[in-house]
């Protein structure tokens, strides 16, 4: 019994002593991690009231003070020229060539002999029939004489009549023949290029050249879409074309579609143009530019200060900053709504007051609640190449 005792008072005391050597382990790792966590945690300390001690960081720009104006609502489409006098000038009947007076491209008077078609047989047979004429006519005058003296019939002078007058149509349809043959300018006007030679022979509806005159005179024919179709005839609309037209004419409305077209939901427009420029030519596509009137409190900026994302167009508003920053203003991130852009500088008609600062050239480099150093204010009226060029210089600057 008391052997048993024994070993059972060793067991415990074993076990007792192999739990305290377990607790002292564990108090050991948790002042360990103690230590290692309070020495982290003075560095990090360290790190950030270093990283306190530097100043915000800040971004330098240009600016422009915001101001409203009017901006012209312009349509901008293409037209085509075409002439005010045109044909396709086409043989009547067949023949062969016998004479050609003129040259391909030049220009003709009106009632200029063009082409003349073979008519040897009809002149021959029109002066055969018309020597039958005159002798028809002769005996046509006896008839009626003997007529008056009782000598003939009322029979013989409507038979000699008749003849009379069967011989006068034929004169007639070979007179037309003959010019049918003869082919000739309808008005004054520019020949189309021809590879006609004498001596060869066309058949009937065969296209000799085409005329287009006008004496100066134009029209263009463009389109508006159904959202645009509201000019009227007797407005004016600008014509351009670049090497063709030296700044632009001014065209008038001189008819219109009475109905929108179904398959391109829009409106045809005819206008002229008067005094046209030697070299401008029918077939060719000019700009047109349509005026519907001015749009109030539109904002012009330079296109540095727009810029774009995801989410649409949008812009940096430079506010106040806090008195104790290290700069004077802070960007907000504005989002705007773009009416247009023309000539480096965007129209917005949206999202913007007047008098609100924006940056602009810089405006790449912002990003919202940033610090913002204004080292330069813009005007509206600045000259946009002025602006393209010293928004390239600060890119510039910047990728250096």
């Amino acid at each position: 019994m008391s052997s048993q005792y024994t070993n059972s008072n060793q067991t415990a005391l074993n076990k007792a002593g192999k739990a305290k050597r377990w607790l002292w382990l564990l108090l050991v790792c948790v002042l360990i991690f103690a230590v290692l966590a309070g020495l982290k945690f003075l560095q990090v300390s360290k790190a950030i009231a270093f990283a306190n001690s530097f100043p915000e960081r800040s971004e330098s720009v240009t600016a422009i003070t915001t101001s409203a104006s009017s901006l012209p609502e312009i349509f901008r489409t293409i037209g085509e020229v075409q002439a005010t006098q045109y044909v396709e000038l086409r043989t009547e009947v067949d023949g062969k060539i016998s004479e050609i007076n003129f040259k391909g491209g030049e220009a003709v008077e009106k009632d200029q002999l063009l082409i003349q078609l073979d008519s040897s047989e009809e002149r021959a047979q029109l002066r055969a029939t018309r020597a039958q004429l005159k002798l028809a006519e002769l005996q046509l005058k006896r008839a009626s004489e003997l007529r008056n003296k009782n000598l003939a019939s009322k029979n013989d002078v409507d038979i000699a009549k008749a003849d009379k007058d069967v011989l006068f149509a034929n004169v007639a349809a070979l007179v037309a023949t003959i010019n049918k043959k003869t082919l000739k300018a309808p008005f004054a006007a520019d020949t189309g290029v021809h590879n006609l030679q004498v001596g060869q022979y066309l058949n009937a509806n065969s296209l000799i050249t085409e005329l287009s005159g006008g004496a100066g005179q134009f029209w263009v024919d463009f389109d508006l879409p159904q959202d645009k179709a509201t000019l009227s005839v007797g407005e004016s609309v600008a014509v351009s074309a670049r090497n063709l037209i030296t700044g632009s004419l001014n065209a008038k409305i001189v008819s219109a579609e009475s109905r929108i077209d179904a398959s391109s939901r829009s409106r045809g427009y005819r206008a002229l143009i008067v005094e046209a420029p030697a070299n401008l030519r029918p077939g060719a596509v000019v700009d047109i530019e349509a005026n519907f009137g001015a749009i109030d409190g539109v904002f012009r900026l330079p296109a540095s200060a727009v810029r774009r994302s995801n989410f649409g167009a949008f812009v940096y508003v430079l506010d106040p900053a806090e008195a104790d920053a290290a700069a004077k203003h802070r960007a907000v991130r504005k989002q705007v709504s773009v009416r247009g852009a023309e000539g480096g500088e965007v129209f917005i008609d949206g999202g913007l007051q007047a008098g609100e600062v924006v940056a602009a050239i810089g405006a790449f480099k912002l990003e919202d609640g940033l610090l913002v150093n204004i080292v330069e204010r813009m005007r509206e009226k600045d000259n946009v190449e002025d602006v393209n060029t010293k928004d390239q210089a600060a890119v510039n600057e910047m990728a250096q």
